[in-house]
């Protein structure tokens, strides 16, 4: 009686540990507590119909990925949670992606940035190498900034066709953008530059960093790949560059 109720006891904590690993919710930023500033500011540009319509556009775009992986894609709208940050996790063939109203009312968040943090979830689950689990293939966090940046956004921003609202490029943006493209992809750049400075400019303020800037990129060189959060809000933000400009994975967090 004994053996049959340790051998139950040691099979429930085998399944408690597996679907404890499997079901981890992959966050765009550590926790914070920026959710008590939330509605306290009337500077927020995301209103509820763009955050809804950048969300379904990014379902649109990745549900053929779900269906290629034959797995099921959710990303839930949740508007009224004041939550600042955004999840995902992959459990037993469904990919599920929680966007919360408290980082789409950030006062530092644009339709842009807003667009980026989508796309770095789903980046997790479609990013592809380096992973935080090989297993479960969910793409490491410098990785899904990256992929994020690289294939997700600019395809979003097209999708998304905004109007009626004035973007504040820096000098160095457009430049570099109409360096790298023509027309309407330089355009798009200019997007995916201008949404990248918007989230480092939020992750200066729950990290208490001063805001980075494309022009002065993290010096640092790792001697392995990091699979957790770059070491620093600059690091994200020359991932963003990095990536939206198709040049390789920063230095900062990744090592060939």
């Amino acid at each position: 009686m004994l053996k049959k109720f340790g051998f139950l006891f040691i099979s429930i904590a085998v399944c408690a540990v597996f679907l404890s690993t499997n079901y981890q919710n992959h966050t765009f930023v550590e926790e914070n507590d920026l959710w008590m500033e939330d509605g306290k500011s009337d500077n927020s540009i995301v209103t509820e119909e763009m955050f809804n319509r950048i969300i379904d556009i990014g379902y649109e775009i990745y549900k053929p990925f779900a269906d290629a992986n034959n797995e099921s894609l959710r990303i839930n709208n949740k508007w009224s949670d004041s939550t600042v940050n955004a999840n995902c996790s992959r459990f037993f063939g469904s990919v599920t992606i929680n966007m919360f109203g408290g980082l789409a009312r950030r006062p530092e968040v644009n339709p842009e940035g807003f667009a980026l943090v989508l796309c770095h979830e789903l980046a997790h689950a479609y990013g592809g190498r380096p992973y935080i689990s090989a297993w479960r293939k969910m793409s490491a966090e410098g990785q899904a900034d990256y992929y994020g940046a690289m294939e997700c956004h600019h395809q979003v921003m097209d999708a998304l066709e905004l109007e009626g609202y004035d973007i504040e490029p820096t000098a160095y943006m457009e430049a570099t953008c109409e360096e790298n493209f023509e027309g309407d992809r330089a355009g798009i750049c200019i997007r995916d530059l201008v949404g990248g400075q918007s989230l480092g400019h939020l992750l200066s303020v729950i990290k208490e960093e001063a805001i980075p800037n494309y022009e002065t990129p993290d010096p640092t060189v790792v001697d392995r790949t990091l699979t957790s959060y770059p070491e620093t809000v600059q690091c994200r933000l020359d991932t963003y560059f990095n990536g939206s400009l198709g040049k390789n994975r920063p230095a900062c967090w990744f090592k060939d």
